[in-house]
C-alpha cells in the first residue's frame, strides 16, 4: 500500500530519523527484535534510519559495543547516534570523542528524562561545547512535563530554546514535537526562533492536523522529520500521519527523507 503510494507521490528517499534497535527489560513489543526492525524498514522502502540503540541508553560501555555491532551487521541501512548519559559525563564524553567520525554515526541522542539530568545541569556543559565546537547533530528526547510520568520534567522542549541559542553550531532535533496538550503547537516557537532547531513527528503523538499546522505556522516544511520511534510505535502510523497530512507533496517530500539529506549529510 505504502511503496504504492509513495510511488504515486514520487516520493523515492525515506530517512527515519529516529528509532531505536536493542531489547529491554522492561519492554515487550511484538514485532520489537532487531530482526523484525529490519524487515520493516526494508518492507517499507526506508533508505536510510538513524538509531539509538537501547543499551547505549542504559550502559555507557556495553552499549558503545552494541551500537558498533549494529552498525557492522546493517549498514549502511543502518546508521547510528552515540548517545551521551550525563551520569557518566567523563566516559561518555570521551567515546563521543573517539567514535563521532566512525563511518555510520551521524550525531548524539540525548535523553534527559531516561537519565534524570535536566540538560542544562552542569553535567552537559562539556558536551554542549564540544557538540558546538564541531557542529554536531543533536537529538533529544522532549515533552510537555505536565505528565503522569514526573520524569518528563526533565525534558521540557522549552529548556532548549536558550541551549540552542547558546549553542548556535549545534542542530538540534526536538524530538516526538514537543510531547503533549499545548506543547504540541507551543513548540513550533523554538523551531521558528532558532535557525539550529528542527522538529521530529515520532511517538505517539496521536493529534490529526499537527503537522499541517507546523508548515503553515513556520511557513515552510524544511525544519520538520520523519522518525517512527519503533519499536515504540508502529511505524505505519508514523508513515501514515505524514502521507495523509493537508499539505504538497513537496512537503511530503521534504519531511520523509530531503531534509534528513541535508542534516545529515547523506
Amino acid at each position: 500500500m505504502f511503496t504504492e503510494k509513495f510511488k504515486e507521490l514520487g516520493i523515492n528517499i525515506l530517512i527515519d530519523t529516529h528509532l531505536h534497535i536493542g531489547r529491554l527489560s522492561s519492554l515487550n513489543v511484538p514485532s520489537g527484535g532487531d530482526s523484525d526492525i529490519i524487515y520493516l524498514l526494508k518492507k517499507y522502502g526506508i533508505e536510510r534510519a538513524v538509531v539509538s540503540h537501547h543499551q547505549a541508553l542504559a550502559s555507557v560501555f556495553d552499549g558503545l559495543e552494541q551500537t558498533l555491532d549494529m552498525l557492522e551487521k546493517h549498514s549502511p541501512l543502518i546508521c547510528a547516534y552515540l548517545v551521551f548519559n550525563p551520569n557518566y559525563s567523563v566516559q561518555s564524553l570521551e567515546i563521543i570523542k573517539e567514535y563521532i567520525s566512525f563511518n555510520g554515526v551521524k550525531g548524539v541522542k540525548i535523553h534527559p528524562s531516561w537519565h534524570a539530568c535536566y540538560p542544562y545541569d552542569e553535567k552537559y556543559r562539556e558536551f554542549w561545547e564540544f557538540a558546538n565546537k564541531n557542529r554536531l547533530t543533536v537529538l533529544t528526547h522532549s515533552w510537555n512535563p505536565d505528565a503522569p510520568n514526573r520524569a518528563q520534567k526533565f525534558s521540557d522542549a522549552f529548556f532548549f530554546d536558550s541551549i540552542a541559542k547558546q549553542y548556535p553550531g549545534i542542530n538540534l532535533i526536538l524530538a516526538h514535537a514537543g510531547g503533549r496538550g499545548s506543547y504540541l503547537y507551543r513548540v513550533m516557537e523554538i523551531v521558528g526562533s532558532n535557525s539550529n532547531v528542527y522538529v521530529d513527528f515520532s511517538g505517539d503523538i496521536f493529534e490529526p492536523g499537527l503537522i499541517k499546522a507546523y508548515v503553515q505556522g513556520l511557513g515552510s516544511s524544511e525544519k520538520l522529520l520523519f522518525g517512527s520511534d519503533m519499536p515504540w510505535i508502529d511505524i505505519r502510523f508514523s508513515i501514515s500521519s505524514i502521507l495523509n497530512a493537508d499539505i504538497s507533496v513537496e512537503d511530503k517530500r521534504n519531511i520523509f527523507g530531503l531534509n534528513a539529506m541535508k542534516l545529515f549529510g547523506f
